[in-house]
């Protein structure tokens, strides 16, 4: 059943003012209320863009809740070719039409009025609004943001809050993502370029959403490349995001920064390199986090079902310490140039300390830092077939280096030190492997020695080394990605 359409003027960002009587001149038109502050408003102008004027019989326009200079910006960022006209507060149109969510659009037919809307961004809706096929892309379906002028309607908002309640937070509070402060982080990069979609919801990770990310979670500017790079780690196929995000289990992404960006952007490789205390570390995990939260929809108690969850979810990144290292740095290990700077990606369980203080050989260090592992998933889940990322402080690292260890060497003994006879294993969660293994065979922790990773980081002093637990089943890759970045 139609309503009645209320009338209005509005000025036009590359033209003479239009008129609802206008645009409705020639037929129906769809008119689309957005904001720049939307990412969902972004998406669907981007989907719309490829209509150009709109479909045969059905006019196109938005009406952009901004000033004309932030209309055009708008335009400019999501490529649409049809009207654009531009309402400052105190957006009289929209609270006339009673716009409650943007992007939301409203049909009109001439003399009738407003015959459908669809809120948020629903492509099956505006398929029907348009009566027009749309491009076969997902997301099909994404909730808006609130239009501008219910914020004035809320007395005393806290933007803060307003976008904790959004969702737009992973629980702490977060750096609100205004269209300067995402072209900033951008650069002189292209926004609508796709990193490809994000799993589990298969959102799509545009620079620009990536960027608005960054800001979200605190990150400047310089730290953007490293970003990039972990994302593109994260969304290789091999590192099974979709699994990492919906398991059960509570493991997340853990960042290994390597290179000349390490000292560049002033990540913490050193004292406290895994908690808190650096503003680089700290953000670039979280933007990554927050990525697959946003745009992919893993958020715990929705498609994310880990049981605990770790605090190293929020995000975790780390640089290794070259310099106090006796080995070549991972980076190297894994084929690129010490020059180069990279970000690793490693799923991960929460990081288990491992003090030992009184080793004076590589052999006893070795079974030290390999029984702290061989707990680690389940007791008596022997052997793995997942990655384990041991984080060794300088002094350990020394000792094996003093003894002229190489970083095999190290490997190796880790893997032969965690072994245990079957018979000691059939308890509680165990393999089949153990079930159908005679009392008195060894079973050793890992399937094979490469799937102990070594990193270095860490003070100068205390004999404290730690060890990510395996994402245990997910077949989860480790992945290494060039960062894009120069002086």
């Amino acid at each position: 059943m139609a309503s009645a359409a209320p009338r209005f003027t509005l000025e036009r960002i590359d033209g003479d003012p239009l008129s609802l009587d206008a645009l409705t001149a020639g037929g129906p038109v769809v008119l689309v209320f957005a904001h720049a502050d939307c990412p969902t408003s972004a998406l669907a102008l981007r989907r719309l863009a490829g209509l150009g004027q709109g479909p045969a019989g059905v006019a196109l326009a938005c009406v952009a809740e901004e000033t004309p200079e932030a209309a055009s910006r708008l335009a400019r960022r999501t490529g649409i070719r049809f009207p654009v006209l531009a309402e400052p507060a105190p957006f009289e149109v929209s609270r006339a039409y009673e716009i409650a969510t943007v992007p939301t659009a409203v049909r009109i037919e001439p003399g009738v009025g407003v015959t459908g809307t669809a809120a948020g961004w629903d492509a099956d809706a505006y398929e029907r609004l348009l009566g027009a096929s749309l491009p076969s892309e997902e997301p099909r379906r994404k909730p808006g943001c609130g239009a501008r002028w219910t914020y004035e309607a809320a007395a005393g908002l806290d933007e803060l809050e307003d976008m904790i309640e959004r969702g737009w937070s992973d629980g702490l509070p977060v750096v609100p993502p205004t269209p300067e402060r995402v072209e900033t982080m951008l650069g002189s990069r292209d926004g609508a370029h796709s990193l490809g979609p994000v799993p589990p919801a298969h959102g799509v990770a545009t620079l620009e959403r990536l960027a608005a990310c960054a800001v979200l979670a605190g990150c400047l500017p310089r730290y953007f490349p490293v970003v990039i790079a972990a994302a593109e780690a994260a969304l290789d196929p091999g590192f099974n995001a979709h699994g990492i995000g919906v398991t059960t289990q509570p493991a997340g992404p853990i960042l290994v920064v390597n290179g000349p960006v390490r000292d560049a952007i002033g990540l913490n490789s050193g004292m406290g390199a895994l908690g808190p205390g650096a503003r680089a570390n700290m953000t670039i995990g979280r933007a990554l986090r927050l990525l697959l939260t946003l745009t992919g929809g893993a958020r715990p108690g929705g498609l994310d079902r880990s049981t605990l969850g770790h605090p190293g979810k929020l995000g975790m990144c780390v640089a290794e310490n070259e310099e106090a290292s006796p080995w070549e740095p991972l980076h190297v290990e894994r084929g690129f140039a010490r020059e180069t700077s990279t970000v690793t990606v490693f799923a991960g369980d929460a990081p288990l300390s491992v003090s030992d203080h009184r080793s004076r050989t590589p052999e006893e260090l070795a079974a030290t830092l390999a029984w702290a592992a061989a707990g680690q998933w389940s007791p008596f889940w022997w052997p793995m077939d997942d990655t384990s990322l041991f984080v060794l402080c300088p002094e350990h690292a020394m000792l094996f280096g003093a003894a002229g260890w190489a970083k095999e060497q190290v490997r190796a003994a880790i893997f032969a030190a965690a072994q245990r006879p079957a018979g000691e294993l059939r308890r509680g969660e165990t393999t089949p492997l153990v079930q159908a293994s005679a009392d008195d065979a060894l079973v050793r922790k890992w399937t094979q020695p490469e799937l102990i990773e070594i990193v270095v980081a860490g003070g100068e002093a205390g004999r404290f080394s730690a060890v990510f637990g395996p994402c245990n089943g997910m077949q989860a890759e480790v992945v290494t990605r060039e960062i894009q970045w120069s002086t």
